[in-house]
């Protein structure tokens, strides 16, 4: 445990550390066209018309019969080249009076269309193609702006045209909603779980005016609905989601051709999967939680802990049934619960953990699966239910449960009630990634099988994801100890987002399990991300319990983070390969977060970005780093570690948009021509001013619209700078109505890796010379329980 004199320091914001005006940004250059000779783009306009030509000519008729009324809007795809906003048709839109409906997976545009409009696509693209210029260059000019600079700028009267040649060669092609995307969540198992419910869910895409319930109308006319029968999804108000009856396959198929339905699902299910592996003659002795102490808490929403089982119920302090006795089956739930209190005797190698007791709301939702599953509506029901009882006492809801439903580019009703349900009642939930049934094969992994993603509800953006790695290793295992398990399903998450976000470990099949206790008390084997969380919600919960003062779930999840490290190397992970099977990485305990040493200090910063406050962005210019970390004349030495968590606008009619808002950061140092130079690497890497990268490129190496993000300087030796470092917070917005509060909590690490500079004293002075800062000394040492086996 490092030293408990050297505690991190809560800095407050300033009021000079908010700037007011305008977010510094790159001056918007003339748009590159995709093609940039006549041919090239005479050729890709003849493509893009003649796909408009085919979807008038073969969808339109059989549509408009389905929908009657001559200005309805119909559904088409829209494939980018590139996934930036700036490279959408968003002009050529606005002159059709269309607009994005829906964002699926990552480049897939929705847009509503009427039956005119697309007549004037095509009509556009026809008048357009006989008036291009042989290069791009021939409409390209240059002209000086306000500071007497000479930029590019469009031939005046061109800009109209050049726009939209830009807009459409951005474009890969056109094409139909067609019904097997409206089913691609539905397979046949999905299918017979229709007919067990008999009934299912269909989302109808929203056009935010009469069309809504033009659809609607039609679509209860044509399949005979009345209004008792086809009902709201109550759980999903952001979404035109429905609950529909069964009738046959043949109608869903039927409805999937309808223009305007989305999707069409079976409800997720959830069910107990695992069972033991083996049980051990070798039985732990009772450990009693002591009346006088305090502990951290964890709300376990599983199968339910037995109230015979002597050895958890002590350490159980409420319960919230949702299944009777009699279709209960505990052995899930209490293998989970004895993760929270008995791991580290259960498997004494075991590290990173809590080993001083857990308290337990026990929230039993899950049947026996002899009694089948719990469905998405009644766990939500459910899950409401208790958080309105206990968010307050428990902050760390544990989710070892998972469905089948592979994330995929649309955000599920289920993920964001998930969402809602943290933001609403301020809690984290962690969650399990997901275990891949069939085993990966090969170690490290060559070629990504999209089967092994993540499942819902891991997809969560609020939601800690927990994956597993390997506890202990032999020659006949696939992986080594501290490597990925082959049942731990990967990432990325919606958008690229990372997931999981941290990993911890569990069995490694087939030699090596995890170990926990039944309800006897007798040591019990298993594998699966399902004990990997309540590891990772017991380091949660401590941070709550630890924590001096109110600490947020932005806050816990950054101090979370911040704490991770890869498993193998104990460095930060950079590579985004890396963050889709192993998250940030292992995390650790608050006092190994939070307590520091002479040669290492620790900041924590928490605030919203709110431009209707004024709150537009952030520089500290002048933050607080050591002196005895200059390395001779202009050059700076040691390392910093930077993590951010921000919680941008969500809205689940935009899939892989989901995250509204992207926060950027960065540190920068002063150099001798008196500019300033970014040190920090990691996820943004560069200046604001430099040449646009492709936006995919942006998100897997620099993490854009990634929640959590984490940049570095690491120069043991010494680099060009000085000690005048800024801290530099810049949002970015997908759309201005997304232009939203972003609460977000930043922790900063400075630290000597030679052990030679006193950082902690310096940066300590820099703090009481020009900020409020306080001292975050945690509110007691924690004491191991221990027993002994019988």
């Amino acid at each position: 445990m490092d030293n408990q004199k050297y505690p991190a320091k809560l800095v407050s914001f300033r009021a000079n550390d908010y700037q007011k005006g305008k977010v510094p940004g790159s001056f918007p250059g003339i748009a590159k066209w995709e093609y940039n000779h006549r041919n090239e783009i005479i050729r890709h306009l003849t493509n893009l018309k003649n796909q408009l030509l085919a979807i008038y000519e073969s969808y339109i008729p059989s549509a408009r019969i389905k929908l009657k009324y001559p200005d309805s809007s119909y559904p088409i795809v829209i494939y980018m080249k590139k996934l930036a906003k700036s490279h959408r048709p968003d002009g050529i839109l606005k002159t059709l009076e269309s607009e994005v409906i829906a964002v699926h997976a990552l480049g897939k545009l929705v847009v509503g269309i009427t039956e005119d409009s697309l007549l004037k696509f095509i009509q556009l693209i026809v008048d357009l193609t006989g008036d291009i210029p042989t290069t791009r260059e021939a409409w390209i000019t240059h002209k000086p702006d306000k500071s007497g600079t000479e930029r590019e700028a469009i031939v005046p009267g061109r800009e109209r045209d050049f726009e939209w040649i830009h807009e459409l060669t951005s474009i890969e092609h056109v094409k139909t909603y067609s019904p097997s995307e409206v089913l691609e969540a539905m397979s046949s198992t999905d299918m017979q779980d229709c007919i067990k419910d008999g009934e299912f869910k269909i989302r109808f895409f929203q056009y935010d005016n009469d069309n809504d319930q033009i659809v609607r109308t039609q679509f209860n006319q044509t399949f005979k609905l009345n209004e008792k029968e086809i009902r709201p999804l109550s759980y999903s108000p952001e979404l035109s989601s429905y609950v529909v009856p069964f009738i046959n396959i043949e109608t869903i198929h039927q409805m999937a051709a309808f223009p305007g339905v989305e999707s069409i699902t079976s409800f997720t299910r959830f069910r107990v999967t695992s069972s033991t592996l083996a049980e051990s003659t070798t039985f732990l002795e009772i450990i009693q939680p002591e009346s006088e102490k305090s502990y951290p808490r964890v709300a376990i929403v599983d199968s339910g802990i037995g109230k015979e089982n002597n050895h958890i119920t002590p350490w159980v302090e409420e319960r919230e049934i949702f299944v009777p006795f009699n279709r209960q089956d505990n052995y899930h739930g209490e293998f989970v619960g004895g993760m929270l209190v008995y791991a580290h005797n259960a498997n004494p190698t075991l590290k990173n953990i809590v080993d001083t007791g857990v308290k337990i709301l026990d929230v039993v939702v899950l049947p026996a699966e002899s009694q089948e599953s719990i469905r998405e509506d009644e766990l939500i029901d459910a899950l409401e239910t208790a958080l309105e009882k206990y968010a307050e006492t428990y902050k760390v809801w544990n989710l070892s449960l998972g469905s089948s439903r592979l994330c995929s580019g649309v955000i599920s009703d289920f993920t964001a009630s998930i969402d809602k349900l943290q933001d609403t009642y301020q809690v984290n939930f962690v969650i399990a990634a997901g275990n891949f049934v069939e085993l990966r094969q090969a170690w490290p992994v060559t070629s990504e099988d999209e089967m092994d993603r993540i499942c819902l509800p891991a997809d969560s953006i609020r939601a800690v994801t927990v994956g597993s790695i390997a506890l202990n290793h032999d020659d006949t295992n696939l992986v080594k100890q501290g490597e990925t398990a082959p049942y731990s399903r990967r990432g990325p998450g919606i958008g690229l987002a990372i997931k999981p976000d941290v990993v911890h470990y569990s069995g490694n099949p087939r030699n090596y399990p995890i170990q926990s206790i039944n309800s006897n008390g007798a040591i019990v084997e298993d594998y699966g991300t399902s004990f990997s969380a309540p590891l990772v919600s017991a380091i949660m919960a401590e941070y709550y319990e630890q924590y001096p003062g109110q600490l947020s779930k932005t806050m816990a999840k950054a101090l979370l983070i911040h704490g991770s490290k890869h498993p193998l190397t104990e460095k930060c992970i950079e590579h985004a390969t890396d963050h889709y099977y192993y998250g940030f990485g292992l995390p650790s305990r608050i006092h190994d977060v939070l307590n520091g040493n002479e040669h290492e200090i620790t900041l924590v910063f928490e605030g919203r970005l709110n431009a209707q406050q004024n709150r537009n962005w952030v520089q500290i210019s002048d933050f607080p780093f050591p002196e005895s970390l200059k390395a001779g004349e202009n050059k700076i030495r040691g390392e910093i570690l930077v993590t951010l968590v921000y919680e941008p606008h969500l809205n689940p009619r935009l899939g892989s948009e989901y995250c509204r808002g992207n926060v950027d950061i960065r540190l920068r140092t002063l150099l001798e021509d008196g500019s300033y130079e970014t040190i920090s690497k990691g996820s943004s890497a560069g200046e604001i001013n430099q040449v646009e990268r492709w936006e995919k490129n942006q998100m897997t190496k620099e993490l854009k619209w990634s929640p959590a993000k984490q940049l570095s300087f690491i120069s043991p030796r010494g680099k060009k700078g000085s000690t005048d470092l800024r801290l530099d917070l810049f949002p970015t917005w997908r759309d201005i109505t997304d232009k939203q509060a972003i609460p977000f909590a930043i922790v900063v690490t400075i630290r000597d890796p030679k052990k030679m500079a006193t950082v902690y004293t310096d940066v300590s002075r820099s703090l009481l010379k020009a900020f409020q800062a306080n001292d975050l000394k945690l509110r007691y040492t924690p004491t191991r329980i221990t027993n002994k086996s019988r």
